[in-house]
């Protein structure tokens, strides 16, 4: 009984708790915040390495090391880890700024990229994650205004100024949506309205909207690319089916 009790005893202190690990795991979370804190953006996602080595279940060393991902660079890495927290603790996810700013980020990259379909699904699971935040459906009503879905375009730019109406360029970007709908006068009142926002400087007004127009163009001549490579295969496949555009999620 005594060797029993004597083996229990050492298997204790050879094994840490659960509960001092969570303590040593929440230990290094620390110290990566405060190496971060001080500019040490490698040394605090090595302390939040030690972290998940000890308890990989850790929702903050992962959303931590997200931030400090995205301060490297790593944009993806960075959402990445934010998925895991998305996933590890909903509530969580939900009231981090940060996470929603990483899909709004990669998001505007991707629709820069004329990569619309990720950049719509970026933009999608930032909405999922603050409903009220009003530059994710002025990025998503760009994405699907340059997609050529002027009328989710609307609806989208409708949304980001129901929740923010001092945005010019939204006003600008709807303007143009309702223009390409044959609305001058909406489109007019809009582009006023942009125009009073922004001081009356036109310039950026214009040129923003320039910016627009290009890559308007350059995705109508790459739909109209992918169409003519559709109407040959459906030549050599008659049985072929082309895929359509989804509505934008709520």
């Amino acid at each position: 009984m005594k060797r029993i009790l004597f083996i229990a005893i050492l298997g204790l202190l050879a094994c840490p708790t659960n509960a001092s690990a969570q303590q040593s795991a929440k230990k290094y979370v620390k110290q990566g915040i405060e190496r971060f804190s001080k500019g040490d953006i490698a040394g605090a996602i090595v302390e939040y390495n030690r972290a998940l080595t000890i308890d990989p279940k850790l929702s903050d060393a992962y959303l931590n090391r997200g931030k400090a991902k995205r301060a490297a660079g790593d944009l993806d890495g960075a959402i990445t880890d934010y998925e895991t927290v998305c996933e590890l603790d909903p509530q969580l996810a939900m009231n981090s700024h940060d996470i929603t700013e990483a899909y709004l980020n990669r998001g505007y990259i991707r629709s820069n990229r004329l990569d619309l379909d990720g950049a719509l699904t970026d933009f999608d699971r930032a909405i999922a994650l603050n409903p009220n935040d009003a530059e994710a459906y002025f990025k998503r009503g760009r994405a699907f205004l340059i997609e050529g879905n002027a009328k989710y375009a609307i609806a989208d730019f409708d949304k980001s100024i129901s929740l923010d109406d001092r945005n010019p360029l939204v006003y600008a970007e709807r303007g143009f949506a309702h223009q390409t709908q044959g609305q001058s006068g909406e489109a007019q009142k809009d582009f006023e309205r942009g125009l009073k926002l922004n001081n009356d400087l036109r310039l950026m007004l214009d040129l923003h909207l320039l910016d627009l127009q290009i890559q308007i163009k350059e995705m109508r001549r790459r739909q109209a690319a992918i169409q003519r490579n559709i109407a040959g295969l459906t030549l050599d496949n008659p049985t072929g089916a082309g895929s359509q555009r989804r509505a934008p999620a709520a």
